[in-house]
């Protein structure tokens, strides 16, 4: 298919397709302009775990350059460049599969050479086949959007998008990863909002009561102390850090969560058939599928075992308005 109007409408190439059939169930091209060749460049999942590069100058002839092979992965790849530390003279690409297990490493226009990887981008239950923008109106901003694998009893549509998040890439004790953290603009959904100062977390507490929010988004920062767990019940749904393992679990889904300066970050964005979980400003992307019952309201916090010394930094909720206003 070509367009010479922006989009608007669409012609099938005199050539088509334009690249055939290679391998096995080959699909899913995701193509850029690379600026530095002026060219078109274009990731394309082969077969099993096998991937590879192509480039154009035209869209209509396209020549292989290389190939690229994630264990653990397949379909659906991404590949983008992406500053290290926000520093723009500093970067490297990415290049994930369907599930987000990504590989780190550099592009010289022809060939991928991996540095690290593959690490695990997503965490939950409910994500597959995100794509992220290109050439964004603010320079260097990476913003992805997942395809969450859940079914909505009675509706006429199948399955949903998850929340818009923002990538950056940080360097961590482990060396570079990427984080996923809700984009800035979810911020003009926000409804009433209420706030909890430092408090201490003994036993099982209560959290904002009288307030009967259905979708929202919520912060806390926890203090474990010499806590053996600490977490949440939202809605229905546990959500559970270890403190011993540094590991954060939700619906059988466990990821490692080091604490910063001792204490653990959440922010959880919850929907109507999901729940969206971002550890540490995004160090963690827990992203779960489940159809609340609408009338499971409450909010919890709570701690097991020490002395009784865990406490809460703080905590802020959102109310969000529906996105289709």
């Amino acid at each position: 298919m070509k367009s010479t109007d922006r989009g608007r409408t669409w012609e099938k190439a005199e050539h088509n397709p334009v690249l055939r059939h290679i391998v096995g169930g080959n699909r899913d091209p995701k193509v850029f302009w690379y600026e530095p060749d002026h060219k078109w460049v274009m990731a394309l999942y082969l077969d099993k775990n096998d991937f590879a590069l192509f480039e154009s100058k035209e869209l209509q002839h396209w020549r292989r350059l290389s190939n690229v092979t994630i264990p653990g992965t397949s379909e659906c790849p991404e590949f983008f460049e992406i500053a290290v530390d926000g520093k723009r003279k500093d970067t490297r690409w990415v290049f994930y599969g369907g599930d987000g297990r990504y590989l780190i490493g550099y592009f010289d226009g022809t060939n991928f050479t991996q540095k690290s990887g593959p690490h695990a981008l997503n965490f939950g239950n409910c994500f597959y086949a995100s794509q992220t923008y290109n050439q964004l109106p603010t320079r260097g901003r990476r913003v992805m959007v997942g395809w969450g694998q859940i079914n909505f009893p009675g509706m006429p549509f199948n399955q949903m998008m998850n929340f818009p998040v923002e990538l950056t890439l940080r360097t961590t004790e482990l060396g570079l990863r990427l984080f996923a953290e809700p984009v800035r603009e979810l911020d003009s959904l926000y409804g009433k909002s209420y706030r909890l100062k430092t408090m201490p977390l003994t036993s099982k507490l209560d959290l904002f009561p009288g307030v009967n929010a259905e979708l929202f988004d919520l912060n806390i920062e926890f203090s474990p102390n010499d806590a053996k767990e600490v977490g949440l019940e939202v809605r229905g749904v546990t959500v559970t850090y270890d403190v011993e393992k540094k590991e954060l679990s939700c619906l059988g889904k466990k990821a490692a969560l080091p604490l910063e300066q001792g204490r653990m970050r959440l922010r959880l964005l919850v929907d109507r058939g999901s729940l969206e979980i971002f550890g540490n400003s995004g160090r963690v992307y827990m992203p779960m599928g489940i159809i609340l019952k609408d009338e499971q309201r409450a909010i919890s916090a709570e701690a097991r075992g020490g002395k009784g010394n865990a406490r809460i930094e703080f905590a802020r909720l959102h109310e969000l308005s529906s996105a289709w206003r």
